[in-house]
């Protein structure tokens, strides 16, 4: 009896030590299993970040890139448009703007390519995009500085005009200078062959002429030196008709007769009668010739006055 309850005892004994060693065995096997669900569980959600800020730089790298192809539309428009040196400033801050939302793009670009290595993200989930980008960037480029090349040959086209504008500005105004004083000549002399041709007329009977103060009391003529009087220093050319010698060819006078007292050669002018016997006519048929003498012309319809 004793014997049998020993060989229990150690059976029991057996049994508790080999269940011990199973649990404790399902026990570290759990711990593993756990700490490798944490493991996993942590690289998902790290993965997972990773995806949400590479998928984020995407979208703003796509969202700057949309900014520069709406940017370059607006600088294409405004190249329509009259080019003047405020078209010109707004173009450049447009291209400024530009130039950096493509510096900032690439810089984007650069770290997204960096995040999907380092997060061991498959590169061909993305790749395709990346490609996309990348070309997009690069013909946004080149389309900048096609527009810096045209905005540079403008502007000096510009700069050539302008200069040939300013040249032609000078020659205007020196030739308007010229046309001025050429004027201001023309006018001078004009002036000095009106001054050159005036003539004084002065018609009446011998009373009348004397009484005017345009004869003397022998029939003279009171601006001649020679003859029967000399020159008077006081007489009064307001008692003379002002007239022009290139205009006056001839005269038609109310008298019976007429002699002119003032000195004119005879080949130069003659009198010819009128439509009726109280009508004579002095016509000057040399003006050259008949004012070479004496610019004064004075027409006496008195006899007495006849030379």
């Amino acid at each position: 009896m004793k014997q049998t309850m020993k060989i229990g005892m150690v059976l029991l004994g057996a049994l508790t030590i080999a269940m011990w060693f199973t649990v404790s065995a399902t026990s570290k096997k759990k711990e593993v299993l756990e700490e490798r669900y944490v493991n996993l569980e942590k690289e998902i959600v790290k993965k997972e970040s990773a995806f949400e800020e590479v998928m984020s730089l995407i979208i703003e790298v796509e969202e700057q890139i949309t900014s520069i192809v709406e940017k370059e539309n607006l600088v294409f428009g405004q190249r329509q448009e009259p080019f003047n040196e405020g078209k010109k400033e707004s173009i450049m801050r447009e291209i400024a703007m530009i130039d950096d939302l493509i510096v900032r793009s690439n810089e984007n670009v650069k770290t997204l390519t960096d995040k999907i290595k380092s997060a061991e993200i498959k590169q061909g989930v993305f790749q395709k995009r990346l490609q996309t980008l990348q070309a997009d960037l690069k013909a946004r480029q080149t389309t900048i500085i096609d527009l810096k090349s045209e905005l540079v040959a403008r502007e000096a086209v510009i700069t050539g005009l302008n200069s040939q504008k300013d040249s032609l500005n000078v020659t205007v105004l020196a030739q308007a200078d010229a046309i001025e004083q050429k004027d201001l000549e023309v006018s001078q002399l004009t002036a000095l062959n009106d001054e050159l041709n005036k003539g004084y007329l002065a018609i009446g009977t011998f009373q009348d002429l004397k009484a005017k103060g345009v004869v003397d009391k022998e029939g003279g003529f009171l601006g001649l030196i020679g003859r029967k009087v000399m020159l008077q220093e006081d007489a009064d050319k307001a008692e003379f008709l002002e007239l022009d010698k290139r205009s006056v060819n001839q005269l038609k006078i109310e008298a019976a007769s007429l002699s002119l007292v003032s000195d004119h050669p005879s080949s130069s002018y003659a009198i010819l009668p009128g439509e009726s016997d109280g009508i004579k006519i002095l016509e000057i048929t040399d003006p050259e010739s008949f004012w070479q003498i004496s610019k004064y012309l004075v027409i006496s319809k008195n006899s007495r006055a006849s030379r």
